[in-house]
């Protein structure tokens, strides 16, 4: 068991190429904070890119499992998560071209992982991208504040992309606040432990999948 908590660990942590996909532990800032001060980077979703889903199966209902350090015999010092960590799950949506310009979101398929053992699922333990029909711009947002180790991830779609830029300026300027869905506009926060990753065909190597940015 120990080695599959392990194995998990460095999945969950493969969402980490992209900066704030994932923030498995919460280091308080220090020193004084006067308001948030945001860094943003985003990456718009493109037809033919795929995005994986990776989420933390704990006994709590929680997604973001305690870790605590190992001591082997012969080695470096590791990590294994705690008691509270059962398995993951592993989902995978599809980026298809929109009906008339922009793109759509398509389930494809989850894949949960208890004790080494994987069964597929018709649906995941958290359905992500549940937008409006009209939404035809997505993009996933990344914001870092206070301190480094804050991280937010939030999923924004829109109808023109000029909305979505504006969405995404306001959402940088006043997080706590305006990520808030209404009419053709969708925002959705990520919780925080759940790995969100968008992946495009390698081109050296089209089996395989590599960060998209």
């Amino acid at each position: 068991m120990a080695r599959f908590r392990r194995y998990c660990l460095i999945i969950l942590w493969s969402g980490s190429t992209i900066p704030g996909v994932a923030c498995l532990r919460h280091v308080p800032a220090t020193g004084p904070i006067t308001a948030p001060v945001a860094i943003r980077t985003y990456v718009d979703l493109r037809p033919g890119w795929r995005i994986r889903v990776v989420t933390p199966i704990l006994r709590s209902g929680k997604y973001v499992p305690e870790f605590k350090e190992t001591s082997p015999s012969a080695g470096p010092t590791e990590l294994a998560a705690g008691d509270d960590f059962i398995g993951y799950e592993t989902s995978y949506y599809r980026v298809l071209p929109g009906t008339q310009s922009g793109v759509s979101i398509e389930f494809m398929s989850s894949t949960l992982t208890l004790g080494g053992k994987e069964t597929q699922k018709p649906r995941p333990v958290l359905q992500l991208f549940q937008m409006p029909k009209t939404a035809r711009f997505v993009r996933l947002v990344f914001l870092t504040r206070v301190s480094d180790a804050d991280h937010n991830q939030a999923i924004l779609a829109a109808a023109e992309l000029a909305d979505l830029d504006r969405m995404t300026e306001e959402v940088e300027s006043d997080p706590v606040t305006t990520c808030q869905s209404r009419e053709s506009r969708y925002c959705e926060w990520v919780p925080e432990g759940i790995a969100v990753r968008a992946e495009k065909v390698d081109p050296a190597n089209r089996k395989d999948w590599i960060p998209a940015s």
